[in-house]
């Protein structure tokens, strides 16, 4: 955190930084035990909206991958993601089948700044049958997207099970 003082004076301007978690450590910090089902794997140019927020144009190929991540046996979070294969072109030789796309990504790809967004919003009638929740449910949805200096990384939607809970610890700068 920074101790810096807004230019008015009256609000101090504070800075954190979040580190990307590991899925997989995530539910193990949880005393779960972690699973994973990859459920679509597809090279395709992505829509337009996330065109505009990953790539350079709206022709740069991309992987979609979709899969559910699992605590004990039970959906933990729905992740759909769009890998720009200009920028990380390995992932294309990747099935992500038995590892997953959140972990391989942060062992290869290196990013230098991103955006989150963190949003509430209702379960799709799949989002639902997924999670095995009811269509409507509650879910928090994590939105990230990772830039490696100019270029887009990955922009990837995280939609955590009904009763999520995410606790983070501020500390300040030494």
């Amino acid at each position: 955190m920074s101790g810096r003082t807004a230019s008015n004076g009256l609000h101090p301007v504070s800075r954190a930084t979040v580190d990307i978690p590991v899925i997989r450590q995530e539910v193990g910090a949880l005393g779960k035990t972690y699973g994973y089902r990859r459920l679509t794997h597809a090279t395709s140019l992505p829509p337009e909206g996330v065109a505009r927020r990953l790539c350079s144009s709206t022709t740069c190929p991309c992987l979609h991958v979709t899969a559910l991540h699992l605590a004990s046996g039970k959906p933990f979070l729905l992740e759909d993601r769009w890998i720009n294969l200009q920028t990380a072109p390995a992932a294309a030789a990747q099935d992500f089948e038995t590892t997953n796309a959140n972990e391989w990504l942060l062992a290869h790809v290196p990013y230098t700044h991103g955006e989150i967004r963190l949003s509430a919003l209702a379960a799709t009638g799949d989002e639902a049958r997924l999670l095995e929740t009811d269509p409507g449910a509650p879910l928090f949805v994590i939105e990230r997207l990772t830039w490696d200096h100019g270029r887009g990384v990955t922009l990837a939607r995280l939609c955590y099970a009904p009763g999520h809970l995410i606790v983070t610890q501020l500390g300040a700068a030494p």
